[in-house]
């Protein structure tokens, strides 16, 4: 479903009879708002998999410091995600992992409306009109582990719950305020609290990889996150992810001669467990063509999950390489070690994620890895020091393929 046809449907919230947080005026429906829900349907994007709504215990303060409590849900299935200063990919954040959230002001401004003077100039024409407040915003994120990262947030929506009903609440990127508006009439939050979320020590996730070649590259998967990790390598035996939070990591690893895979059954926690079926992987077989990317060769080799939240292992190839100035070359091929994730509404499997575990630039001299099914790689917990070698494959145990 759609976020635009959740709203309408108001199966979590009545969107048009909520308070909100963020104007001081009366609600009202028109092209602004209509814009701004626009909005938020690209900054979630949508999901068919059915998960529980991400909900906390907060404590919410206004800049006017207005200060609310209750339960807090976000709207959309995505976790709160920012783009960390000076890096150039975005990061996310469960509600369950957060401490706090400090919300400031790093430029504000009184603008005019304008539009530019005629196509392809640069010089702006400003209306006779009056000023409206704009603002952009930096925030910090703690985490329980006591770390903090700060940047800019991907703008996300809430309702918070308390004995009054309920409040709207957006965390915001940029705010454009109304004509006319000043700037102490805005409203934004400035904190969130999570007093519910509780302190805990990241633990080191860290290993080793002998008589299996030279180690090259080790990602893992935080399963109930959804985000995938790389380790640092290091002596081409050793692999460190540093200190990590509590929950279960699939782990994959390439050396110069394998490739092992640690997909395992586990799931989010917010998502229903449908157990699978017999036929399920020969189902999705049979979709993965459709599922459009630049490989023509791909394969499913392995599933795990549930109906609600299958987890697919898929091997992908191309052998139309092109370097830098698009010309072929000849000898590489190019080929991606893939999790899929998968949800089954009805009667046809629907992709929902792409997780690249490894990828590869084979040069046509190099050996042909051998990919191998490890279940002791998979559901590790941090803490856990990996000692892997020869004895956890015993000869041919868990061979999947030539990753030819």
């Amino acid at each position: 479903m759609s976020l635009i046809a959740y709203y309408m449907q108001g199966k979590r919230m009545n969107y048009f009879s909520t308070k909100s947080l963020f104007r001081t005026k009366p609600l009202r429906f028109g092209i602004t708002r209509l814009a701004g829900l626009l909005l938020l349907v690209s900054v979630f994007p949508v999901s068919g998999v059915d998960k529980d709504p991400i909900s906390a215990e907060a404590i919410v303060t206004m800049n006017d410091g207005t200060v609310l409590s209750g339960i807090l849900t976000m709207i959309g299935a995505n976790p709160l995600t920012m783009t960390p200063l000076k890096e150039g990919r975005q990061k996310q954040f469960r509600l369950e992992d957060i401490l706090s959230i400090e919300h400031k002001v790093e430029t504000a401004d009184m603008k005019k409306p304008w539009v530019y003077k005629e196509a392809g100039s640069i010089e702006k024409v400003y209306y006779d009109e009056k000023e409206y407040p704009f603002i952009n915003f930096i925030t910090k994120i703690t985490l329980v582990d006591g770390t903090s990262v700060s940047g800019h947030i991907v703008s996300a929506a809430f309702y918070l719950k308390d004995n009054t009903g309920k409040h709207k609440v957006f965390l915001q990127r940029q705010l454009k305020g109304d004509k006319g508006q000043t700037m102490a009439e805005v409203s934004y939050p400035v904190a969130l609290q999570f007093p519910g979320n509780k302190a805990v020590n990241a633990l080191p996730f860290k290993g080793t990889v002998e008589g299996l070649g030279k180690l090259e590259k080790v990602s893992a998967f935080d399963v109930e996150r959804e985000t995938l990790l790389a380790a640092k390598v290091s002596e081409g035996s050793k692999f460190d992810f540093g200190n990590l939070l509590p929950g279960t990591y699939d782990v994959f690893i390439l050396t110069d001669t394998y490739a092992l895979a640690g997909l395992s059954g586990d799931i989010p926690s917010n998502i229903k467990k449908n157990p699978l079926q017999d036929g399920d992987l020969e189902a999705i077989r049979k979709v993965l063509p459709r599922t459009d990317d630049f490989f023509k060769e791909k394969w499913v080799l392995k599933l795990e999950g549930s109906r609600d939240y299958a987890k697919t292992l898929a091997y992908k190839q191309r052998s139309d390489f092109l370097d830098g100035m698009g010309n072929p070359v000849r000898g590489v091929r190019i080929w991606h070690l893939e999790m899929m994730t998968w949800h089954l509404p009805e009667t046809e499997w629907q992709l929902d994620n792409r997780f690249v575990l490894i990828r590869h630039k084979h040069q046509e001299t190099e050996k042909v890895r051998r990919l191998f099914a490890v279940p002791s790689i998979g559901a590790v917990r941090p803490g856990t020091e990996l000692k892997i070698n020869k004895e956890i494959i015993d000869g041919d145990r868990g061979f999947i393929q030539d990753l030819k």
